[in-house]
């Protein structure tokens, strides 16, 4: 990777760093696209895997071996957070909050216990006229 030469000039920092984001967001749509079909490809592999009952399958380029997982999915909400407050394990969770429901209460001058600010600088881009 290229390294940066940052300017002390404001416009040239301002010029660098919509060009910088404007690449990103191009690869960005790229990499998507490329998600995509690899996912459709994946769906395609394990389909013909399960119906021939195969767990792996030799290619030119590689080998693609098949594993079975069983992940958790919550089915009734109320259910669980009762067994979490009951229990205590809140290990269950993820620990973050949810910024849109925060900024609601706050916006209402609601405090929640526990929680407090902090500032973060974000920058909007608007294209050139």
């Amino acid at each position: 990777m290229n390294e940066v030469v940052i300017s002390t000039h404001l416009p040239d920092l301002a010029n660098n760093y919509i060009s910088a984001r404007a690449e990103r967001l191009k690869l960005e749509k790229v990499v998507e696209e490329m998600k995509g079909r690899e996912e459709t490809l994946k769906d395609a592999i394990v389909a013909k895997m399960r119906e021939e009952g195969m767990t792996a399958i030799g290619a030119e380029n590689g080998l693609v071996k098949m594993s079975e997982l069983v992940e958790p999915v919550a089915q009734d909400w109320p259910t669980v957070w009762e067994y979490i407050r009951e229990t205590g394990h809140f290990d269950l969770l993820h620990k973050r909050l949810a910024n849109l429901a925060v900024k609601a209460r706050w916006d209402v001058g609601e405090p929640i216990p526990g929680v407090g600010q902090q500032v973060v600088f974000k920058l909007t881009v608007s294209k050139a006229k």
